[in-house]
């Protein structure tokens, strides 16, 4: 086991501190966080602009159809002259995210990454959720808004996105047992017990405390 890598991939509802939870964890194992910065690294080294590619991150865009279930699996092998900017862009980052994969141990953000990472015995697989109650008061902070309102607003906008990439790149669905190997609460524990629990399960998996 010492010589494998460790990746902990994280999909997680808007406001239930899966960001913060990562950045806990990558802490602990002195490894590497990627979420907004992966966009960087693959403007980086692909050479393109990192503002334009952030703006279709998580996205699925130039569709005239509502994204379905393994949508872009279904298309690729046929259309791949007419794919979309998302599309191109879903692929540079899954190609990259195999990529690091194979060269280092890391903490993984959203993505899609759970599905990418599917058959990669290195990568244990999460999906962190929360109560409305405890998302509320994050989202508010997180994005400046005055009222509850605002925020359920925010959180449906920005998980109708998530779920609508996560379903069409995939051929697993969002927020589903059979795309994670674990579902946690992060307002049933907190999230330093939210923490505490991963690394437990990590050490589980792959012996390292």
């Amino acid at each position: 086991m010492e010589n494998r890598h460790m990746i902990i991939s994280i999909g997680r509802e808007c406001g239930s501190g899966g960001h913060e939870i990562g950045e806990k964890l990558a802490k602990h194992y002195g490894i590497t966080l990627y979420d907004r910065n992966l966009i960087e690294k693959l403007a980086e080294e692909t050479n393109q602009n990192p503002e334009k590619l952030a703006q279709l991150e998580e996205r699925v865009t130039g569709r005239i159809l509502p994204p379905q279930k393994n949508g872009f699996a279904s298309e690729v092998g046929t259309m791949m002259s007419k794919l979309s900017q998302s599309d191109r862009l879903y692929l540079e980052e899954k190609g990259l995210i195999l990529k690091l994969a194979q060269e280092e141990s890391f903490v993984i953000i959203g993505r899609a990454a759970n599905a990418i990472l599917a058959d990669n015995p290195d990568t244990l697989r999460l999906y962190v959720y929360a109560s409305e109650e405890f998302k509320l008061p994050r989202v508010k902070e997180f994005y400046h808004l005055d009222t509850d309102n605002a925020a359920r607003k925010k959180m449906e906008q920005v998980d109708k996105a998530r779920r609508a990439y996560f379903n069409f790149y995939s051929d697993t669905v969002w927020g589903s047992s059979d795309a994670h190997d674990f579902m946690i609460s992060s307002s049933v524990f907190g999230i330093d017990e939210t923490v505490e629990i991963i690394i437990n399960l990590a050490e589980r998996r792959f012996g390292k405390k």
